[in-house]
């Protein structure tokens, strides 16, 4: 079985920086994102309890994980002027393919800010990776997922029946649309 590495880098555009954690960005992560009710609503986990969640996942999977070119990573989506931390892109290696995902505070939404990431990271798999294509899924009722998707190139490939559980939506799994992209 050949394992296809990406190894995390920082990645710049007009706007953001897509970076490594640093102290802090679990102040308006937890806030904004991972700790709210709201932002949380089509993840697939709870909101997190405390900012000392927010800060082990992010010091693991914006951090530490940089470091190996076999683990899953994740980036920081930051504001260029302020590198106030606005929301996270998280990628999972599987062989020739990538599953990405995503995830922004909720007063950031509706700028671009996430579409604006996305498409600044299949640039980077595309000449960093031996990646064939990335893939991910997103709720059925996500409007503002399947519209960043579609924005960033993704296309849509189907409907996965009953394939994820949403914990605050309820207990039920929940129909899911999946897309990807080429890249290699």
């Amino acid at each position: 079985m050949k394992t296809h590495k990406v190894l995390a880098s920082p990645i710049k555009t007009d706007r953001l920086n897509l970076r490594k954690f640093q102290t802090g960005d679990e102040n308006s992560l937890f806030t904004e994102y991972f700790g709210d009710w709201e932002a949380s609503k089509y993840l697939q986990r709870m909101p997190h309890k405390n900012i000392s969640q927010t800060k082990n996942m992010l010091e693991n999977w914006c951090g530490v994980n940089w470091e190996d070119p076999d683990k899953n990573f994740a980036w920081i989506v930051s504001d260029k002027k302020t590198d106030l931390a606005l929301g996270i892109v998280l990628l999972f290696n599987k062989e020739s393919c990538g599953e990405i995902h995503f995830g922004l505070g909720k007063k950031f939404q509706g700028q671009e800010f996430m579409q604006e990431s996305l498409k600044a990271v299949i640039t980077y798999l595309k000449n960093n990776s031996t990646l064939e294509r990335i893939e991910t899924f997103c709720n059925a009722e996500h409007s503002r997922s399947k519209s960043t998707l579609m924005k960033s190139g993704f296309t849509q490939t189907g409907i996965l029946k009953n394939w994820a559980r949403f914990p605050l939506i309820g207990e039920d799994t929940r129909d899911c649309i999946h897309y990807y992209i080429e890249i290699n």
